[in-house]
């Protein structure tokens, strides 16, 4: 019972990131239809400047903590201006080229720069403990659970309650129209990216110190949000969560109960049954011709 109790919290951790990414992966798709194969080095600029904070600066960990997050968003708003701005209109193989380019010059410019060595980030959080039915859990964990539930909670407020919110969802269901109305198409660009920044930078503030920053850390990752967006349902924020949190606990599972060898394998395992029974996603809509 102690070890299924261990693997199901590895499994919300794990669920959390993948969330955590694969909302912002949606958010950006569903507003902007742009796939940001570049997502994943979000995560790892924002592992590189938690590490920073707390090494260079020697800010204790809850001030890098939102440092990190505060730097992702000029960071996003840089990348909407360089890149995702100019290949808005263009398509869908620009933005393809485009992003993936983003991505392998970043993952280089990491290893010129960092090194190919991983680097920690240190937590006072991650050497505390507290007991569930007898398991030992990090206390970094739960800060992990925590910030997730947070900013799925904020995201949802801020897309149905405020007009920012409400123009991305009217830009997501008809980009075309939207403009007609007088919706700042560039704007609301921009603040998507914007905060799908920011979570990859919260997802990179949380997880790091329980792992490491190293140069290809977000290919993988964005690889696993990816199928957690397409069983979600594309474009879909909600659905993007809830299969993150999927993927999450059937690794941890497969890990803790098969081998760590298969882990991957059982991950995309679940997808591809999930698409057999339903090609549109957990929550997206069949579409008609």
């Amino acid at each position: 019972m102690n070890g299924l109790i261990e693997q199901l919290i590895n499994g919300l951790t794990l669920g959390s990131q993948y969330a955590l990414v694969a909302a912002g992966l949606a958010l950006i798709f569903g507003v902007l239809e742009i796939v940001n194969f570049a997502h994943g080095e979000l995560v790892m600029i924002g592992a590189y400047l938690l590490h920073a904070a707390g090494t260079y600066l020697d800010l204790p960990y809850p001030l890098a903590a939102v440092t990190t997050v505060a730097a992702m968003a000029a960071v996003g708003a840089l990348f909407y201006v360089t890149v995702i701005r100019r290949i808005l209109e263009r398509g869908w193989q620009v933005q393809l080229v485009a992003t993936l380019a983003v991505s392998i010059v970043l993952i280089n410019l990491a290893i010129v720069v960092e090194g190919s060595l991983p680097k920690v980030a240190y937590s006072e959080l991650g050497t505390r403990t507290v007991t569930i039915a007898g398991t030992q859990v990090s206390v970094q964990r739960f800060v992990v659970l925590l910030s997730m539930a947070a900013t799925f909670g904020v995201l949802i407020w801020f897309l149905r309650s405020t007009r920012t919110g409400r123009a991305m969802r009217a830009l997501a269901q008809n980009r075309e129209a939207a403009a007609v109305v007088g919706i700042p198409v560039q704007r609301i660009g921009l603040v998507t990216v914007v905060i799908a920044s920011c979570m990859a930078g919260i997802a990179a503030a949380t997880m790091t110190p329980l792992y490491s920053a190293h140069p290809t850390m977000g290919t993988l990752l964005a690889i696993k949000a990816f199928a957690a967006v397409i069983m979600g349902g594309f474009g879909n924020v909600s659905g993007a969560v809830v299969s993150g949190f999927a993927l999450g606990i059937a690794e941890a599972l497969a890990i803790g109960y098969v081998s760590s060898a298969y882990a991957d394998v059982l991950v995309f395992s679940v997808m591809i049954a999930v698409l057999l029974v339903r090609p549109h996603g957990l929550f997206g809509r069949a579409v008609r011709a």
